[in-house]
Parts: C-alpha cells; sequence; structure tokens
C-alpha cells in the first residue's frame, strides 16, 4: 500500500496512469448519437482482443483480458453494475484520421493563453463491438478501406455506426489526407508527425500503425509497453 521514496512516486504515477486507460496520449474516436463525423481508415484489418470495460471515474476504458487467473480486470466488478463479475466482451480496434474540427484552449509551455485554437485531422483510436465490426467489415469487401473517406453517423443509442463512403475528396480538405485513393508513403509520414511523440518511433517500425494500436492496450493495472515491446507484439 505504502511505498517510500522519490523514485517509487513516479512509479505508482506510471501505475495510476497505466490504470487510467494505459497511459495513452491517442484519443478515442466516437460519434454521439444523431452527429456525422468525417473520417477514414488508416488500418483496414481490426485487432481484435477479448477485453473488460471498466470505470475509471466518470469514464469507462477498455483493457485486455489476459485470459488467466492472474487477470486483474476479471476480479473487478462489472462497471455498471457492482453485483455481477466484469465479464469479457470481444473489442476490436482500428486507427482513424478524425477529420472533425474541433476547439480548444490554447496552452503554451504548459499553460492558457487565454486564446482558442482549432484542430483537425487528429489520429484517434476507434475501439467497437462485433454489431459495429460486422458492418465495417460489409464495408471493407464492397468499396475497400484504405482508398476513401466515409462520413461515420449514429441513429439510436444501441445501434452500430453507419459508414457512408465519399467519393473524391472532401470540400476544404488536403487532398494528400483525403482523395479517393490509398495514402502515399509521403502522406503517411505526414500523418505519423501527427502522432504523440512516443508513437513517432512505433509507427515508423516494421508493424506501422498496427504496431501503435497495440501499444494502446493493456491489461488492467499493466503500464503502457516500451517502444521495443510495442515494436514486438503479435498482432491479433
Amino acid at each position: 500500500m505504502f511505498r517510500t521514496g522519490f523514485e517509487d512516486v513516479k512509479a505508482m504515477d506510471a501505475e495510476v496512469k497505466a490504470m487510467n486507460g494505459g497511459g495513452k496520449s491517442i484519443y478515442d474516436f466516437y460519434v454521439k448519437d444523431g452527429q456525422e463525423t468525417l473520417m477514414r481508415f488508416l488500418t483496414d484489418q481490426p485487432i481484435a482482443f477479448k477485453a473488460h470495460t471498466i470505470k475509471v471515474g466518470k469514464a469507462p476504458r477498455v483493457f485486455v483480458c489476459t485470459e488467466d487467473e492472474n487477470c486483474l480486470g476479471c476480479k473487478q466488478p462489472d462497471s455498471f453494475d457492482a453485483s455481477k463479475p466484469n465479464k469479457a466482451s470481444v473489442k476490436a480496434a482500428f486507427l482513424v484520421l478524425d477529420g472533425s474540427v474541433v476547439e480548444k484552449d490554447e496552452v503554451v509551455n504548459g499553460q492558457p493563453t487565454g486564446k482558442k485554437v482549432q484542430y483537425t485531422d487528429q489520429i484517434k483510436v476507434m475501439v467497437r463491438g462485433v454489431n459495429d465490426i460486422a458492418v465495417i467489415q460489409r464495408n471493407a469487401e464492397k468499396y475497400g478501406l484504405l482508398n476513401r473517406a466515409y462520413y461515420c453517423s449514429k441513429s439510436g443509442q444501441k445501434n452500430p455506426y453507419t459508414f457512408d463512403r465519399v467519393d473524391g475528396c472532401p470540400n476544404g480538405k488536403d487532398p494528400e489526407l483525403w482523395s479517393q485513393a490509398e495514402l502515399s508513403q509521403e502522406a503517411v509520414d505526414k500523418l505519423i508527425e501527427k502522432l504523440p511523440e512516443k508513437y513517432r518511433e512505433i509507427a515508423k517500425g516494421d508493424g506501422g500503425f498496427y504496431a501503435v494500436l497495440e501499444s494502446l492496450f493493456v491489461p488492467y493495472g499493466e503500464v503502457t509497453p516500451t517502444v521495443e515491446e510495442a515494436q514486438g507484439l503479435t498482432r491479433c
């Protein structure tokens, strides 16, 4: 429970960050009910894993089930009904490019400036269940995933996402990133520079964007893998 020493403070901080969602700094992609968002897939195959959804504070986070007696996720109560065990479910993840425009407070050297700045074309991770993955698979088989943009929308809380293909480059968007064609290596390099610094070297390795995806998900209570560990992960 208690530890002594300055280094233990750092170690415990890393552990808490891990328990708050793996310490990831790539944001989740999600669409609210009634909303439509421009996006494109950066990976055309999902990484699949058995997962526990555990509330950390108010936000539910996804953790990998280790499928053994040492899985801490299996030992947690259900996040929405504490009288039930936290059963694992199948989750699948894609890395995507989010074309929506978001306005945030400007921060320089850790201090807010009082100004607003707009961000767009951010790399995010989309985690979905079996029903949504079936919809994505149908689009992949009919149109392909990496060769075009889609409008992703949601109608009804329990309904899966809907994906409407986009022909050509959406108005006002960078043709290098949004044209109806697979991304060039130059475009991929441009996107890698958009990643948080700790993920750039992972993306430049043999696993590319898949290795970045895999580095985001850890069992409940474990720290985020290092660059070397992430590059060595086996794809699901």
